[in-house]
Parts: structure tokens; sequence; C-alpha cells
């Protein structure tokens, strides 16, 4: 938060400075053209496409469960970690039914979100990297572990994100574990 708050004062000053406000101009102008470029939604349009993503995405989760008795194999490990992945990008993405996906975006980089955004985004690569990586001393047993760990990554680092758009979440969540385990 302090990166971001440093980030945005220099630029205040840049502009400021400088007499324009050539950055706030410069962004606005882009987010406005890609709204603009996206047709209008009526409410109901807007409820029926994120409940549709959403559904899709746990459904295309649920699926992914279809591999775990073959997670033993390459070809099972690589499905179950394309699919689990793919059903978590879907269901993120129907946030933006609701919000407009130029808001959505914004709101997944805002200061307070932006470490839990990455944590999300880096989980879900490092699980299909986990699942298609293909090197030497690499074999099915450390892809089967390193795919199951990644897994469980991204359901945390899904699970923090989930929480950074519910006000002082996380902070009672981090009260809460320093209290449990004594730090």
């Amino acid at each position: 938060a302090t990166l971001c708050f440093h980030l945005a004062k220099g630029r205040s000053r840049i502009s400021g400075r400088m007499g324009w406000n050539l950055f706030q101009e410069e962004e606005k102008s882009y987010w406005q053209d890609f709204e603009d470029a996206l047709p209008s939604l009526t409410y109901q349009q807007r409820i029926y496409g994120f409940a549709f993503c959403f559904g899709a995405g746990w459904i295309i989760n649920f699926l992914s469960a279809a591999f775990l008795p073959r997670i033993n194999t390459v070809q099972g490990s690589t499905m179950f970690a394309l699919f689990y992945t793919l059903g978590n990008i879907i269901a993120i993405c129907s946030s933006c039914f609701l919000w407009g996906p130029c808001a959505q975006l914004k709101s997944m980089v805002a200061c307070h979100r932006l470490f839990a955004t990455c944590l999300y985004f880096g989980a879900m690569i490092l699980t299909l990297f986990a699942a298609f990586y293909q090197g030497p001393g690499y074999d099915d047993s450390a892809r089967i572990g390193a795919v199951i760990g990644c897994m469980i990554f991204q359901m945390l680092a899904l699970t923090w994100y989930t929480l950074s758009f519910i006000p002082y979440a996380r902070t009672i969540i981090k009260a809460a574990v320093s209290k449990f385990c004594g730090c």
C-alpha cells in the first residue's frame, strides 16, 4: 500500500509541476475507449451472464475431479490442473458481467488488492507449470505432488483474493491466525 501511495503521490507532483494532468487524461481516455467499445447490457442480462459464467466455472472445477483417479499419469495431472485452473478463470470472469470488465480490472489492481491478485494469478500459473513441465528428474510422482501442492496454494490464494473484497476480513483472519499460532 505504501508503494502505491508514493506512486500516486509522485504522479500528482509531476503533473502539478507541469501545469497539466497528463497521466489522468491518458488513463481516462483509454478506459473510456475500452468501455465504449463494449455493448451495454441490461440488469437482467448481466445477472444471466454472471450466473452462467460462475456456474460454468464451478462445473468445470468439479469436472476436474474426474481426473483425480488418473492423477498419477502425465495426462491425468495435466488435465486436472488445466480444468481446475480454467474453471477458476471462468468463475473470476463472471464478475465482469456485474461490474463491467473495466471496473473489474481496476478493482483487481487496486493498491489494497494488488498483492492478492498477483498471488492468485501466480498460483494459477504455477499450477499449469507444474502440470505441463517435462524436465529431467521430474517424474510422475514429482508431478503429482507439485500439481496437488499448487492446487492447494491456488485454493488458498483464491480465498485470500476473495477476502480482499470483504471489508476488514483479511485483518480479522490475520488476527485469528496469529492468536491461534501464538505469534
